[in-house]
């Protein structure tokens, strides 16, 4: 299995034929693909892989007239799929053709319909490097599903394309001067049990420049402007800790940039949460927390807590608790009830938990609190903390919800059944991406999501790295004017939100030599609006822009 991430069965149309057709347009040079009426790089013949039916069909209340290729799977088939082995090395675009462009330039464009089966989970793969089957090759993948069944033109930024064997590993990139075929299948193991896809006009194109619209480098942002003067109609966040509250270099910027705050680490379970007395009541420490509510009240901003429960925040006491599982539930209740009724009128709201999805899949995160409490963990900790305060807003927080289908899916499914129960406000996007990933219509798409829901979004935890892979060792030009238009697009797709569904966008810290990045991935980084001197850098810009 070479190109489907976890999932053992799935079913593939490979093209197989190779000749070169040309298109033009003022901005950009379209490589077709094929177009199924025998035009096109590849004409006609694709083989087909699996238990589906193919065959091509005259359009109807189609894009255009001709002909298109349906893939349709009934649920039937544990078959898995054999790879073709073409032994060619071919490029479907000519190297001369991307000189001077970047991944950012290229995409790929198709008609697409899922014929009376909505819900149908579509896999497009790309292939760079040597096409000699499961030996050479790369594979890179893009999954949506097709909700509504009428016929659209998709167009995926290249970059967008995520390595098949492990979709979440952006470390890798796609060589986009390489891509040989186009790999266009149904995905069994998610939609529902029959799935249809039909496809048609396949394109590879390059457009001479893309920049995110309206953002303009090494544009002077004068001094009196600041990111909550020009945010009108939500909150603009900072992630802080007690020492930088009480810091002057950095409690003036705090108050003069932000009106909004969310603790990084001060009020979490492990700060607050010190260990048991023998009647098995929790011994608390407000310290840190307090601060942070204190610098709040005392600058009238709006105070985010993060967060109640999360997997890796768990005290030493409850990881080696031998009590029963209900009396370990019964402390998270207390825990989350006391710490909710504390802060009860001074926090406005909470990440009640945070991370419960796996990677790479739709399923609950395998957790202390999961194993203690059950799979249904997530819900009882946020009707503790709606009855402890039935006015604070709750948020379900995770990251990776920007771009990952699978987590999407089971997050919210996660979300749907805690807002049946009326147990859930709001939705935190984390935000942490790369200055090239994902695209702004992925984030709009993810953010799509939450908006159909009527859920306030929350982007909680926004950072853009510079240095993904590691391979620069100072912040070069190039990187700092494409993460600040990828800051742009963000904030462009936050503004674009409903008024009333915005909530706050939220900075995960003020400096770049602050940020958690550096010390986990083990490479400098500088992924934050402001220098290690307190100047704002060109991301502050794209941020200013994409209100202005």
């Amino acid at each position: 299995m070479n190109f489907l991430l976890n999932t053992k069965k799935a079913i593939i149309l490979i093209p197989s034929l190779f000749c070169v057709c040309l298109l033009f347009a003022q901005t950009e040079e379209v490589f077709l693909v094929t177009d199924f009426d025998g035009g096109g790089i590849l004409p006609s013949t694709w083989e087909s892989f699996g238990d589906l039916g193919l065959y091509g069909v005259q359009r109807n209340n189609s894009l255009s007239d001709g002909k298109y290729y349906e893939l349709a799977w009934n649920g039937t088939s544990d078959k898995g799929y054999i790879v073709s082995q073409s032994g060619i090395t071919f490029r479907l675009i000519p190297k001369k053709k991307l000189k001077g462009k970047t991944i950012d330039n290229v995409f790929l464009r198709l008609d697409v319909n899922c014929g009376g089966a909505p819900g149908t989970v579509v896999n497009i793969v790309l292939v760079d490097g040597p096409n000699d089957c499961c030996k050479n090759e790369v594979n890179w993948q893009y999954t949506f599903t097709k909700e509504t069944c009428e016929w659209e033109t998709l167009e995926i930024n290249l970059a967008d394309f995520g390595y098949a064997y492990d979709p979440n590993n952006h470390e890798k990139t796609i060589d986009f001067t390489k891509v040989g075929r186009v790999k266009i299948g149904i995905n069994p193991e998610q939609g529902p049990k029959k799935q249809v896809v039909q496809f048609d006009n396949v394109q590879l194109v390059v457009k001479e420049e893309v920049t995110a619209q309206g953002y303009q480098p090494n544009i002077a942002i004068p001094e009196s402007t600041t990111l909550k003067t020009v945010a009108k109609d939500f909150f603009v966040g900072v992630a802080v800790n007690p020492e930088r509250v009480s810091a002057a270099d950095h409690s003036s910027v705090y108050t003069r940039e932000f009106n909004s705050i969310t603790a990084e680490n001060a009020m979490k379970m492990k700060s607050i949460f010190k260990g048991l007395d023998e009647n098995k009541k929790i011994i608390y420490d407000w310290t840190q927390a307090d601060a942070i509510v204190d610098f709040a009240e005392n600058n009238g901003m709006n105070l985010h807590g993060h967060a109640l429960v999360w997997h890796e925040s768990i005290p030493d006491v409850l990881e080696n608790f031998k009590g029963t599982n209900a009396q370990f539930e019964a402390i998270i209740e207390q825990y989350i009830t006391t710490v909710v009724v504390r802060y009860k009128g001074k926090v406005d709201s909470w990440d009640v938990v945070n991370e419960a999805i796996a990677d790479k899949t739709s399923k609950m995160r395998e957790s202390l609190f999961s194993e203690r409490m059950g799979q249904n963990y997530v819900a009882k900790c946020f009707e503790f903390a709606r009855k402890a305060d039935n006015k604070v807003k709750l948020f379900y927080n995770d990251y990776g919800l920007e771009h990952d289908v699978q987590k999407q899916k089971g997050a919210f499914e996660l979300i749907d059944g805690l807002k049946n129960k009326n147990l859930i406000d709001g939705v935190g996007y984390q935000m942490h991406l790369d200055y090239n990933f994902p695209s702004k219509a992925t984030l709009q798409t993810a953010t799509n999501l939450a908006v159909d829901r009527g859920l306030l979004i929350h982007f909680s935890e926004l950072d853009i790295k510079t240095n993904p892979k590691g391979d620069v060792n100072e912040l070069t030009e190039q990187r700092n004017q494409a993460q600040a238009k990828k800051v742009y697009e963000v904030v462009s797709v936050y503004n674009n939100i409903p008024e009333n569904l915005k909530y706050a966008l939220t900075v995960w810290g003020l400096k770049d030599d602050e940020s958690w990045i550096t010390p986990r991935y083990g490479f400098p980084d500088w992924p934050l609006l402001f220098d290690a001197n307190f100047k704002r850098k060109e991301a502050f810009s794209g941020f200013v822009q994409a209100l202005e």
